[in-house]
């Protein structure tokens, strides 16, 4: 949690931060400067100072309603739980930091500027080598649905590519300067993969980290293990992408056109990559509802109720409603979000939510993060308990090479992080004896 030190004067309120929980955008020793605010002028993704068990912290909002925000450091792992309005002192609008002085909104304004660009250098290269793609999700979609750039500093953009034309993505990409990034959790696992669904690709712009993930399907699965055909089929998997592609729509942002997912499959993809994110996330909840408000917002009556129509067929064909069914449930009940009541009751009726049970008695727990280790556990629990495949076939997974490669890996390094720690204490107890 970030303690700041300093004082509070009436008119300027200049307060120095420590530690890393707003890396990388706050450094420890910035001097941060401050505005008094009120709960209802702060908007989700402001930056406020507050104070909590005589603490004063500077954090991100995540989520507000009338009574209360939800905040969380950028670099944390759990989110602070309720702050109360008698308990807000300020939103930051500037930060000083060896002489200089910026605004987070102007770096953020710079961020995805740049970042934009090279979408845009991107999409160009791919257009005249006629590759078949859209874009699932990243900047060109939020400055779409939601008219603005992103008050955060975005982190990769996702392509979704026919598969016979990965090759050709993948030479663009490399032609571009951009390198490929390994994602596998050991050389064991490397070899053991045996197709990949997706595929990074970075380049380092002005000091900036430029990301481009390439998919020849919708990631929804476990990419570090390759397929788990005994979950989920890979079939299916490969037909989802092939549907998302021949139904894309074009948008314009900024006066380029960009392809992108048509309405029902854009809230279908985007619950699936909550699910795939074990339903935490507050930005990708936060960015879904504002995707439903605007869809809304264009179509009404009939037309409206004939796009949550197709997204529920869309799962049925595909098998996709236990992996949806809590996303929606979290977004109607924390956002409100205009999903259609039909939908809703749908969709429940035809999924098999049990296994989630506890995200809908503690709904506040999907703001807090986890570790990459235990995001990888989770996750396969989840696609575990939700798979649509019978118990029998579900069990066989457990004889995958690669599933128990992966056991046996997290039990040596469970093993390897627990001895260290005990002979850290065996260690600190010795020097204390001397």
């Amino acid at each position: 949690m970030n303690k700041i030190l300093g004082f509070i004067s009436k008119k300027k309120i200049p307060i120095k931060s420590q530690g890393g929980s707003m890396l990388p955008l706050f450094e420890s020793n910035d001097m941060v400067i401050f505005k008094k605010i009120r709960l209802y002028n702060i908007n989700v993704g402001d930056i406020i100072v507050f104070q909590k068990n005589k603490k004063l912290i500077i954090h991100r909002a995540i989520f507000k309603t009338t009574k209360y925000l939800i905040t969380k450091g950028d670099n944390n792992f759990d989110s602070d739980g309720k702050v109360y309005p008698r308990q807000i002192i300020g939103k930051v609008y500037k930060v000083k930091r060896g002489g200089h002085e910026f605004s987070p909104d102007n770096l953020y304004l710079i961020q995805s500027s740049i970042y934009f660009d090279k979408i845009i250098e991107v999409k160009k290269q791919l257009d005249e080598q006629n590759i078949d793609h859209l874009f699932l999700k990243g900047l060109p979609l939020h400055l779409y649905f939601e008219g603005s750039h992103p008050k955060r500093l975005y982190v990769d953009c996702d392509v979704l590519v026919n598969k016979s034309h990965s090759l050709k993505t993948y030479k663009v990409l490399e032609k571009l300067g951009y390198k490929q990034i390994g994602s596998s959790l050991s050389l064991i696992h490397k070899k053991l993969q045996k197709r990949h669904t997706e595929v990074s690709y970075i380049k380092l712009v002005n000091d900036l980290r430029v990301v481009f993930d390439i998919h020849n399907a919708p990631v929804f699965m476990m990419t570090q293990l390759s397929n788990l055909e005994a979950l989920y089929s890979s079939k299916l998997i490969q037909r989802l992408s092939q549907e998302f592609l021949k139904h894309k729509k074009k948008i314009k942002v900024n006066g380029e056109s960009f392809y992108i997912l048509n309405d029902s499959h854009l809230i279908t993809y985007l619950a699936l990559h909550i699910f795939h994110h074990n339903f935490k996330g507050w930005n990708r909840y936060y960015f879904l509802d504002r995707v439903i408000r605007k869809i809304a917002q264009k179509n009404k009556g009939e037309k409206y109720q004939k796009i949550w129509k197709n997204a529920l067929n869309l799962s049925d064909k595909y098998k996709l409603n236990n992996f949806i069914y809590p996303a929606f449930f979290l977004l109607k009940k924390l956002y409100k979000s205009p999903i259609t009541n039909n939908f809703l009751s749908q969709l429940k009726q035809r999924s098999n939510h049990k296994p989630v049970l506890f995200l809908f008695k503690k709904p506040l727990q999907i703001f807090d993060g986890e570790s990459r280790a235990r995001a990888g556990i989770n996750r396969f629990k989840l696609l575990f308990l939700l798979s649509p495949n019978p118990v029998w076939k579900k069990l066989i997974v457990f004889t995958y090479p690669q599933v128990v490669v992966t056991i046996i890996w997290l039990v040596v390094k469970f093993m390897f992080v627990k001895l260290k720690r005990i002979s850290s204490r065996i260690f600190s107890f010795s020097q204390s004896r001397r």
